[in-house]
């Protein structure tokens, strides 16, 4: 090849990359009914294959449950939380958004009484900005999200029976693809990366925004506050969506102790107490648990939140990080693509096959 036409060919190879993203981009947008479903059947069904593995750990006189009785009982707990956990929106969830435009006309009233507690000459032009928020659009959006996911249960019911009908052949599928092109023990080693960064995330996620919505309960029941169980499940929700859900799962507390209360105590204990334990778990404990396993760079994370959030709207929110932490262990173990993973990462450093 001559160095004319070597421009040429990495501009038509650019040009070609470009079409196919765009192209896959279209097909996850226009098909997201489709795929969402399935891949929250996936995380499903990865959640159960993680509960087998750990109830397999549990000896009983000695020995472990049978394969079929450790994947019926982690069936029968990830059914029941599901379940508890739709039940509980459904009755909370309309009644919230029933109240929601008689707090919002007190929104206005209660900027007033706070800014009269600060020393402005002149208040901040924030009134004009919160009145533009529509906090019973916000709710209601929230809603949809949810009750649409409760009303894809039987798609995603058929999707996770059809995963485990297929597991037992992934592992033959896997080493068929391979087969003459990448090492075996290469794509095996995706796989497990995989698997360990995913499992980490979830994890430890799970466990902060537990932790986080206990301690925020803690503080709101104390003082009275209306809605307190329903605030928590949005916070130990909102706390999966990275920067934008801590803000919100914050917001959403603190301004209904604002208009709710008329004593500036209770409402500095319940807004100190809800931004405290963010604070402290977001910043101090989930650091500390996490490390450095997902080394994802913080724009990386913003930009992937804007990008999956205009997607998939709320669901694709919640699923950016898994998304893009599995893209980035995938792009790392490839020579081509591993600049990629290096512009994932927080600070350029990456495992895999150099």
């Amino acid at each position: 090849m001559t160095s004319s036409e070597l421009p040429q060919s990495y501009l038509l190879r650019s040009f070609l990359w470009l079409g196919i993203t765009i192209t896959v981009f279209f097909i996850l947008y226009i098909g997201q009914k489709l795929i969402i479903p399935l891949i929250l059947a996936v995380f499903i069904w990865y959640l159960i294959n993680v509960l087998s593995f750990a109830i397999m750990k549990i000896k009983i006189g000695g020995r472990s449950l049978p394969a079929s009785l450790r994947y019926i009982a982690s069936v029968v707990a990830i059914v029941a939380i599901l379940s508890v956990f739709f039940n509980f929106i459904t009755n909370n969830v309309s009644e919230v958004v029933r109240v929601a435009p008689e707090y919002q006309e007190k929104i206005g009233p209660m900027i007033d009484k706070v800014c009269g507690w600060l020393p402005f000459e002149e208040p901040p032009p924030i009134k004009e900005f919160v009145n533009q928020l529509n906090f019973s659009s916000v709710l209601k959006m929230v809603a949809g999200a949810l009750g649409s996911l409760a009303g894809n249960a039987g798609l995603i019911s058929i999707y996770v029976v059809f995963l485990f009908l297929e597991q037992r052949s992934f592992g033959p599928k896997i080493k068929g693809m391979a087969h003459g092109n990448i090492k075996e023990n290469e794509v095996f080693k995706i796989i497990t990366q995989i698997d360990k960064d995913t499992r980490k995330y979830i994890g430890i996620k799970t466990l902060t925004s537990l932790t986080t919505g206990m301690l925020s309960f803690a503080i709101m029941a104390s003082v009275g506050l209306d809605f307190a169980a329903f605030w928590v499940m949005l916070i130990f929700f909102f706390n999966f969506i990275p920067t934008v859900g801590s803000i919100l799962a914050t917001a959403f507390p603190s301004i209904l102790a604002l208009i709710q209360f008329e004593e500036p105590t209770k409402i500095g204990f319940t807004i100190g107490g809800v931004v405290a334990a963010q604070v402290l778990v977001g910043n101090f404990l989930e650091p500390r648990l996490m490390g450095n396993s997902l080394n994802l760079s913080p724009l990386v994370i913003l930009l992937s939140l804007g990008l999956w959030g205009s997607l998939w709207g709320v669901p694709g929110m919640f699923l950016c990080v898994p998304i893009t932490v599995i893209a980035m262990i995938i792009c790392s173990h490839f020579q081509q693509t591993r600049p990629i993973a290096v512009l994932l990462s927080g600070d350029g450093k990456i495992k895999g096959s150099s």
